[in-house]
């Protein structure tokens, strides 16, 4: 009975501004759509070379199609704009057969041109684009993407090529097994050249915006909502069963869960914490593990977080099991690794437990006993109350335990993340989601010219060791040397990692084809419902 008056009394006090925001829609000329969900926070950016981050990842999944698309089961991936697609024995040539009938938002026909077009520009430098090195299994494509600014690269000496309309052959200067499932991923779908070329940076709003998805943009309200439609144009059109939906942009994890509550929405991603011991076990609640990390991020470019000493006593004396059992709630699991542990094959390396007498010890060493001589350091972190939560039990441990003064800034996400990539930090909340399932996915994030490290350390070993195994057939050799760069990496510590995440969402009884998975992907394109909205 106390839990649910509780939950009650969050919809009622939720009810009036909500009615209110559902009226102000309808003067507007807006109805609910058939779908509706959270999305968290406000979008950085709808072009697939330049977004980052779930939230936007959930969108562009929707408005772009890359050559393969995931399966919304988590399986292997599933015939995309290519319907087949093979590779020579030796690994290093694939072929792509593109559908005759893929088409542009406008009608006209996708080819593999576009493919060409859209993937010489993710590695463009000009495009400083986070996620350029998914591709540097191509050949020259690495090359290519690190050419000085002020030089021309040459793109016949990339391996992409486009072999007529419909087929597309790319030249791997190693092997990469997993090639299909880097092509479901949001930055290798294709943009339309005449699109960028015709409105320039504004290609990206409603009204201009040609994609290739499942879905349209209809309407942007910035912080407010997006409205996307079924495209007719769609190869797949007739397996789409949504017509309309909403994706709202609330940080507040209270506001998404009244908005929940009341019908607003159908699905929301991470309710408030402190209500799980009411909510987790609810018939509606999906919860299982994530491969997902949680970290800090130190910037290696600011003193005294250029003294390796100093990062791995900050690192070492946080008690992660306390801080996920006591702070996090949600069953998430402490991790002394960057990689998960659960991936086939592989054993992570190990930071070792926590231990705040050696923290202690390196301070010292550092010239730091005690936290003499150290000055205030900030945590930054994106807006969301689990976060904060986390980041104040954070700096009471380093107060505590090693008399280092820390303040808390939280900033909203898209904010929070150009003060990253901008080095505007002295420690950072960091989190890494898997786009597949292998070690790689993790430990390529901190190569030396990855556009997601954000830390400002890099080591040729370390990109050595990833470069030697990424190459290999065999996969006990290849993690060995995954497991010995993850190692080198963590002994160097630019990041102290902290928990493996947990899925914990809401969703609608009436939605259907929604999977637990561990990526954590679920296609808006596979979505359906069986009843009306609450």
């Amino acid at each position: 009975m106390r839990t649910t008056r509780r939950l009650v009394l969050l919809a009622a006090l939720a009810a009036a501004p909500l009615l209110g925001l559902a009226a102000l829609a309808r003067s507007h000329g807006h109805s609910r759509a058939e779908f509706a969900f959270c999305n968290q926070s406000e979008i950085g950016s709808l072009d697939p070379a330049i977004a980052t981050g779930s939230a936007e990842g959930r969108l562009l999944g929707a408005l772009f199609e890359g050559l393969t698309r995931p399966d919304p089961a988590g399986g292997p991936p599933l015939p995309g704009v290519a319907h087949t697609w093979e590779s020579s024995p030796d690994g290093l040539t694939w072929r792509f057969h593109l559908r005759p009938d893929a088409r542009w938002s406008d009608g006209s026909s996708v080819s593999a041109d576009d493919f060409v077009f859209s993937w010489l520009r993710l590695l463009a430098p000009a495009t400083a684009a986070r996620y350029a090195y998914l591709l540097w299994c191509v050949e020259g494509a690495r090359e290519y993407s690190e050419t000085a600014l002020e030089q021309l690269p040459d793109a016949s000496d990339v391996g992409i090529t486009a072999v007529g309309p419909h087929e597309l052959l790319l030249r791997l200067s190693r092997p990469c097994p997993y090639l299909p499932l880097l092509t479901s991923y949001h930055p290798l779908a294709p943009v339309q050249r005449s699109c960028l070329e015709r409105h320039g940076t504004a290609w990206i709003k409603p009204g201009l915006l040609v994609g290739n998805g499942s879905f349209r943009l209809a309407e942007r309200r910035i912080r407010d909502r997006i409205r996307l439609a079924r495209s007719d144009s769609y190869w797949g059109v007739d397996e789409v069963a949504l017509a309309t939906i909403d994706v709202f942009a609330v940080e507040a994890s209270t506001t998404q869960l009244n908005m929940y509550l009341t019908g607003l929405v159908d699905w929301m991603v991470k309710p408030p914490p402190a209500l799980y011991d009411e909510l987790l076990s609810r018939p509606d609640a999906h919860t299982g593990p994530q491969l997902g990390t949680s970290f800090l991020r130190f910037n290696t470019r600011r003193t005294p977080l250029d003294d390796p000493r100093v990062r791995r006593a900050l690192a070492l004396a946080l008690d992660r099991e306390a801080l996920a059992r006591n702070v996090l709630r949600g069953g998430e699991s402490a991790v002394d690794s960057l990689v998960p542990p659960g991936l086939p094959g592989y054993e992570p390396a190990s930071l070792g437990p926590s231990d705040p007498d050696r923290a202690r010890q390196l301070l010292a060493e550092a010239g730091h006993p005690g936290g003499v001589g150290l000055p205030p350091l900030e945590l930054l972190y994106p807006h969301n109350a689990a976060t904060a939560d986390f980041c104040a039990a954070v700096a009471d441990t380093w107060q505590r335990e090693l008399g280092v003064e820390l303040r808390l800034v939280n900033q909203a996400f898209e904010v929070y993340l150009d003060s990253t990539v901008s080095g505007r930090y002295d420690v950072a909340w960091g989190t890494w989601i898997g786009d597949y399932l292998d070690p790689s996915t993790f430990l390529e994030v901190f190569l030396s010219g990855s556009g997601n490290n954000r830390t400002g350390w890099g080591d040729p070993a370390y990109d050595a060791l990833l470069e030697r195994a990424v190459g290999l057939a065999d996969s006990q050799a290849r993690a060995r040397y995954f497991r010995e760069a993850e190692q080198l990496l963590l002994d160097a510590a630019p990041i102290a990692p902290l928990f493996q995440r947990r899925n914990i969402q809401l969703v609608s009884p009436r939605v259907t084809g929604f999977v637990d998975n561990l990526l954590d992907v679920h296609p808006l394109r596979d979505l359906g419902l069986t009843g009306p909205a609450r």
